[in-house]
């Protein structure tokens, strides 16, 4: 315990710091921009001090009033209604800060504090820019495995 807190004294010279926000890698920059370009309809609920964004989960492309009522008041009469209300995720995006601190319910930012709604709502309503390499994958498809393979000589056919 002791050389833990060592290590991480500011006033040190090697000091390792604390990460206060989650980083971003080249996969998930990717799925959150192919996620911002499909064309979900996203339903925004503004508050005084944050606006919450309920988004269709899955293959869905919107969602009815009536399930987001249901979702609100959390009324479920069959066991099938109960799962229904997994179809969507709740984004909540404050006002006034940073937009890398958003809260999702996906399990994907349970497990990794950020996921692709977060970033792809960023990309969406442009607060930041995804890097160029993420917009290289076509639509729909997975990055492969390993490192990219260099471009080949201007006259050589690919």
């Amino acid at each position: 315990m002791n050389n833990w807190s060592v290590e991480r004294d500011p006033s040190s010279i090697n000091a390792k710091v604390f990460a206060t926000e989650p980083t971003i890698s080249l996969s998930l920059w990717t799925s959150s921009y192919q996620w911002a370009k499909l064309s979900k309809d996203v339903i925004c609920v503004s508050n005084d001090f944050s606006k919450t964004y309920y988004i269709p989960a899955r293959d869905l492309q919107s969602i009815t009033k009536a399930d987001l009522d249901k979702y609100k008041n959390k009324k479920w009469t069959t066991f099938n209604q109960f799962k229904k209300s997994f179809d969507i995720w709740c984004m909540e995006l404050e006002n006034d800060s940073d937009w890398k601190k958003s809260k999702c319910n996906c399990p994907a930012f349970f497990k990794n504090y950020i996921c692709k709604h977060v970033v792809g709502m960023a990309i969406r309503l442009k607060y930041c820019k995804p890097p160029p390499a993420a917009k290289t994958v076509p639509l729909g498809e997975k990055r492969k495995r390993g490192r990219p393979a260099k471009a080949k000589p201007a006259l050589l056919v690919q």
